[in-house]
């Protein structure tokens, strides 16, 4: 017989996600991968969440099972996700204790969950600082050893009824659970090799592995993100086609109505690239409304770094030459406020732990380019290179650059009888 093992089922969004309350978004792989599943490993716990499961067929059987018998589950409510506090109560309804739930710290509680013990962690958006990973670790740790030796009822429902029976893993159950886990790959696998791929720019691998990832949940949208990503990037069978393919991947995304940095930013770059091809200006709108709804929702420096470039776009095409030169200084007034929002990165205690550092640090470069300061621009070029996987992203600044680059030179030609010496 299989060696019985304590089993933890995690309860958490995938990727990033926004709280819509404070405006601040949230990479949830790091809370999982660097906090709640080495704390519960090193305790011998079997920890995992639903998209480490292969499956077949509709996800929410095999997750409800894990949701019911698992010894302990952890409810991550950093974004007030419906699912998950949905997932919280069908395991309050059948649990009597050994549920955790954990928030990040500014979490607005709505007022039904204020009398629920909710511990809180402090997350910096795109990482995690190592001192509050181990601070929080040993929280849980301290917290697990304490409710194995004294059980408390934490389960409003068994507060009223104690005697209700409790679910609980066989043997056999754990053991398929783990071979489940370790067999043919689970979403998080498909995801890594992916990102791997599109790295090393290998478009094609990288849309195979994501294509299998949403075969085991058509409902993620940050899987539906990363394939419209490496689809339109991959040019093939030519590049306005991966264009229209890369859109109509979008299209369960609600783009023109979300609130969601990726999809609006994603939705942008396409139809920049589109009106690159097409030269159709009601292309170039769309992509300035996407990026400008990004920009201004969230604050957010790619879609603001890239609508910038859109004003310079439409200042070089714009035939009223006042109306030119104020979207040529809308540029400007924009790359600005991207300066100020990238500055704020850099300077900040979660500088070291976020995972963009390469993308801030291109666009502070471009931010330098656009002023013809090429001193700044070198050196934040230089580092950026010193981070992992710096081709693709030079790549993509390079091609960038020599766009903004026309794209001034254009426009400073053509209106340099009114701008003179001002430019």
């Amino acid at each position: 017989m299989a060696e019985i093992i304590n089993t933890c089922f995690v309860i958490i969004g995938f990727g990033r996600k926004m709280d819509h309350s404070t405006g601040r978004e949230f990479d949830l792989d790091k809370t999982f991968e660097y906090i709640i599943k080495p704390a519960f490993e090193e305790l011998n716990f079997l920890c995992y969440r639903a998209s480490e499961i292969t499956h077949s067929g509709v996800i929410d059987l095999p997750m409800y099972d894990n949701i019911l018998k698992s010894d302990f589950v952890v409810a991550d409510l950093s974004t007030l996700n419906a699912n998950v506090l949905y997932e919280l109560g069908i395991r309050h309804a059948v649990r009597k204790n050994t549920t955790i739930i954990i928030s990040e710290s500014e979490l607005k509680y709505p007022f039904d969950l204020s009398h629920i013990v909710i511990e809180p962690y402090e997350h910096l958006g795109k990482g995690i600082d190592h001192g509050e990973v181990m601070r929080f670790k040993k929280l849980l740790q301290d917290k697990v050893v304490e409710l194995k030796k004294n059980p408390q009822t934490d389960s409003p429902l068994y507060t009223i009824f104690p005697d209700l029976e409790i679910p609980k893993f066989t043997a056999k159950e754990i053991e398929e659970i783990r071979e489940n886990i370790k067999e043919d790959g689970s979403l998080s696998d498909f995801m890594e090799a992916a990102e791997i791929a599109k790295n090393q720019k290998d478009y094609l691998k990288a849309q195979k592995e994501l294509t299998k990832a949403l075969e085991l949940n058509q409902d993620n949208s940050l899987v539906t993100q990363r394939l419209a990503l490496v689809t339109y990037k991959s040019e093939l069978p030519d590049k306005r086609s991966a264009l229209i393919k890369a859109l109509r991947l979008l299209e369960p995304l609600n783009p023109s109505l979300t609130t969601d940095l990726e999809t609006l930013g994603l939705s942008g770059a396409i139809y920049k690239r589109l009106f690159e091809i097409d030269k159709i200006v009601d292309q170039l709108q769309k992509s300035i409304w996407f990026y400008e709804r990004g920009f201004y929702i969230g604050n957010d420096y790619y879609n603001g770094i890239n609508l910038a470039y859109l004003f310079n776009v439409v200042a070089t095409l714009e035939k009223d030459k006042i109306l030119a030169i104020a979207n040529y200084g809308n540029a400007k007034r924009i790359r600005n406020k991207v300066k100020d929002i990238c500055n704020n990165h850099l300077t900040d205690k979660s500088w070291n732990s976020r995972d963009d550092k390469i993308f801030i640090l291109f666009t502070m470069a471009e931010i330098a380019f656009s002023v013809g300061d090429l001193d700044n621009e070198n050196y934040y070029i230089q580092q950026a290179i010193t981070h992992p996987y710096s081709d693709f992203a030079v790549d993509s600044y390079q091609s960038q650059r020599q766009k903004l680059k026309e794209q001034i030179e254009n426009f400073e030609k053509k209106y340099q009888d009114i701008l003179g010496t001002a430019m």
